[in-house]
């Protein structure tokens, strides 16, 4: 009676031992499995992951103790490896030196961080002195030479005008604005207004 114990107790170690075996196989089988379909899933993805996300962020260049520009965003994902700053419902504010201010929004927009130029896109709206608005679907800010631009189609409304072409830019500095491609310009006066 004891040798058939003994023997029960050899077989119930060794199932023991081989179910233990069995399940740690399965477990880093799986984990090995899990681990491999993650890397594919990562690299299937056409967004990096950022390495810093802001809610309404705010930040101001400043020169020489003067506000140049202030850029805010609902949301910004910024992205260590391109040095650039991904930015979701934009709005960019430009301060010259004579107080007058020129104001851009757009659903979407980068800052790339070296050179702090802008690109903003999706429903382009500017708003400068004078009463003049752009709407465009793209535009660009070149921080060096303090320029905005555009090379899609664009329409400028005004005190009794309204432009359109297929590239603008602005000279910031200069206050001065550069409309080309196909421009068309329709003017009226304030008498042939209708009351």
């Amino acid at each position: 009676m004891i040798r058939i114990s003994l023997k029960s107790s050899h077989l119930l170690v060794l199932a023991t031992a081989l179910t233990l075996a069995f399940l740690l196989f399965m477990g880093v089988w799986k984990a090995k499995t899990q681990k491999e379909i993650g890397q594919q899933t990562a690299a299937v993805s056409d967004e990096p992951s950022a390495e810093m996300k802001l809610t309404d962020m705010e930040y101001t260049e400043m020169q020489k103790g003067r506000r140049i520009w202030t850029l805010k965003a609902e949301e910004a994902k910024y992205f260590q490896e391109d040095q650039k700053t991904a930015l979701t419902r934009v709005r960019l504010v430009f301060f010259m030196e004579n107080g007058e201010e020129i104001h851009l929004q757009s659903q979407q927009g980068v800052l790339h961080a070296g050179s702090k130029d802008i690109e903003l896109w999706h429903a382009v709206h500017a708003v400068f002195p004078k009463g003049y608005e752009l709407s465009t679907e793209r535009a660009r800010y070149n921080h060096k030479q303090n320029l905005i631009s555009s090379e899609t189609a664009i329409l400028i409304t005004g005190p009794d005008l309204k432009l359109e072409g297929k590239h603008w830019k602005y000279v910031i500095a200069e206050r001065r604005a550069l409309l080309g491609g196909r421009v068309q310009a329709t003017l009226a006066s304030e008498a042939a207004k209708p009351k």
